[in-house]
């Protein structure tokens, strides 16, 4: 079976390392921490301070999940520039560098308004899709590659939407203006790394730019309604043309993955007694 070695180890990192080491991969992983789930070898180290301290043994798979220290430039920088350039410099002094799948964001589309895909030009106005892109070219320049550009996230441990639902209801914000929202679901983000990354360790030919979103733009008022009802807080909203983009997945769409919660009301069945 391949080696695979998965920077940064939170949330969709150790999902994903699970998911392959279940198939019987082994698994190398780069954290801060020391905690790892079983059967996975970590090199606790700060990728951005330390002096990189890899597996000795060939990687035929890297996958770079970073998450910044703080939300700033700055931390931006140092999470998907500083980080993925030190441990590419360090592993490319072993090996040919390998096949990387690197975790992005939605962000570098920035402003643009109506349907967005995977053959749209990004075009971002602020820090955090400037450096996010740069990381995608910075990588892609030196590997094979493929940037997973991620939309919002939900599912456990994500509470923060459910809690501005709460507000709302409460009547401690003020309604916001409808715009179009973009939604993925925790295990389908896992799913879709699980899914390209076994393409790549297969041979086969995998697209650059990946999209993960669930197909479904839907306004964000629509969504708060729905949280409310299943939660049953009063909440009234008045609708209206929601502004904004709508992200479309071409490789989901065409049969790339499939999706586990294809619509939001689904993923959030299971998530109504979080609060």
């Amino acid at each position: 079976m391949s080696h695979i070695l998965i920077a940064g180890l939170g949330d969709l990192g150790g999902g994903l390392a699970r998911a392959l080491s279940d198939e019987g991969h082994r698994i190398s992983a780069i954290r801060r921490s020391p905690r790892a789930p079983r059967g996975v070898q970590v090199y606790a180290q700060d990728l951005v301070r330390d002096t990189p301290l890899l597996p000795p043994e060939p990687v035929d798979l890297l996958v770079i999940v970073m998450t910044p220290s703080e939300y700033s430039e700055a931390g931006y920088r140092a999470a998907y520039l500083t980080a993925p350039g030190r441990l590419l410099d360090a592993l490319a002094q072993r090996q040919p560098l390998p096949p990387t799948l690197f975790v992005s964001s939605t962000a570098v589309y920035g402003d643009l308004q109506g349907d967005v895909d995977e053959d749209t030009s990004p075009a971002p106005r602020r820090y955090n899709g400037q450096v996010m892109l740069a990381a995608e070219e910075a990588i892609s320049a030196r590997a094979p590659s493929t940037a997973v550009r991620f939309s919002g996230i939900y599912g456990p441990g994500r509470t923060r939407l459910l809690r501005k639902v709460e507000q709302l209801s409460q009547g401690q914000e003020a309604p916001p203006a409808p715009v179009w929202t973009n939604r993925i679901h925790r295990d389908d983000c896992v799913g879709l790394l699980h899914t390209l990354a076994r393409r790549w360790l297969a041979g086969q030919t995998v697209s650059p730019v990946v999209l993960g979103t669930d197909n479904h733009p839907v306004s964000n008022l629509t969504v708060y309604r729905y949280l409310a009802e299943l939660h049953g807080w009063p909440l009234t909203l008045e609708e209206a043309p929601p502004s904004g983009k709508r992200l479309f997945s071409r490789f989901i769409a065409e049969g790339g993955y499939r999706l586990r919660y294809p619509d939001y009301r689904e993923g959030y069945r299971g998530l109504s007694q979080v609060l």
